[in-house]
């Protein structure tokens, strides 16, 4: 895209609200060093032409291409820019005010997926809004803030994962090598979502919040090993990473509704 500026940009400013949209084009693969920066507010970045790479504080490390929208997050150091010998131009938006800081706390932006593919019709709206802030036609706060609630929504609803395939990941992972600890909040990054929409959202797909779906889970399996000829409360215990005997028995009651010894009996073992 030769006519595409090498940096151009306006400001919009009004109560709590402080807009700055442009275009930009980045020819230096790692035009933000080593270390990348932190922007300090929250920015929208749209590649319009172009591939290269995304990278963040958090060791995320992937490729973008045209369509994709990052999303940056104060806090969250981050670097970005082409692949060797590729295009990379953008549209940006850089917001700070209430709006976008109520939209993460609501888990609608959520630092977990700063990288987002929505579909092409969803992404309109924002850029008109960044051409026109950029081209000085839209000059009214209160309807640049509206508009960018908007595109924001559509943009983050066309960009959602598929609810069922994302949690059934992190249901698999959770089931997996039970006798384990395993850390629930690396289900939600399976998942590709936040804790606490994570969990909001695995209690309501599975019927319970995703550390004691685990529990539940570790219980059923060691009460199905106590059927096993020869199997003890304590090698049981030990097998599925409960502490003791004990232990395992306080978890079977309450998962089960009943002690250990009369599940034996239920299902036919002594």
């Amino acid at each position: 895209m030769p006519d595409w500026p090498r940096y151009l940009r306006a400001t919009l400013r009004g109560h709590d609200l402080h807009l700055v949209a442009g275009r930009s084009r980045k020819v230096d693969p790692d035009c933000w060093g080593p270390d990348g920066r932190d922007l300090c507010i929250h920015g929208l970045l749209l590649l319009v032409a172009g591939s290269g790479r995304y990278r963040d504080s958090t060791g995320r490390d992937e490729s973008v291409q045209a369509g994709d929208l990052l999303v940056l997050f104060p806090g969250l150091r981050h670097r970005y820019g082409p692949d060797p010998g590729q295009d990379w131009c953008e549209a940006f938006l850089d917001c700070d005010g209430p709006l976008v800081r109520l939209l993460e706390g609501q888990g609608l932006l959520d630092r977990h997926r700063p990288h987002l593919r929505p579909e092409p019709s969803a992404v309109k709206p924002l850029r008109r809004l960044i051409d026109d802030i950029e081209s000085g036609r839209l000059n009214d706060p209160q309807e640049a803030q509206w508009r960018l609630h908007g595109a924001l929504l559509l943009a983050m609803r066309s960009s959602r994962p598929d609810d069922d395939t994302a949690l059934e990941r992190a249901r698999q992972l959770l089931a997996a090598d039970l006798a384990r600890p395993c850390d629930p909040r690396r289900a939600a990054q399976a998942a590709g979502l936040g804790w606490e929409l994570f969990r909001k959202r695995f209690r309501a797909r599975y019927g319970l919040p995703p550390a004691r779906w685990r529990l539940h889970a570790r219980c059923e399996a060691a009460a199905q090993a106590l059927l096993a000829p020869g199997a003890t409360v304590e090698r049981v215990a030990t097998r599925f990473g409960f502490c003791d005997g004990a232990h395992l028995r306080r978890h079977l009651r309450t998962v089960l509704g009943m002690t250990a010894a009369s599940f034996r009996r239920l299902h036919g073992s002594g």
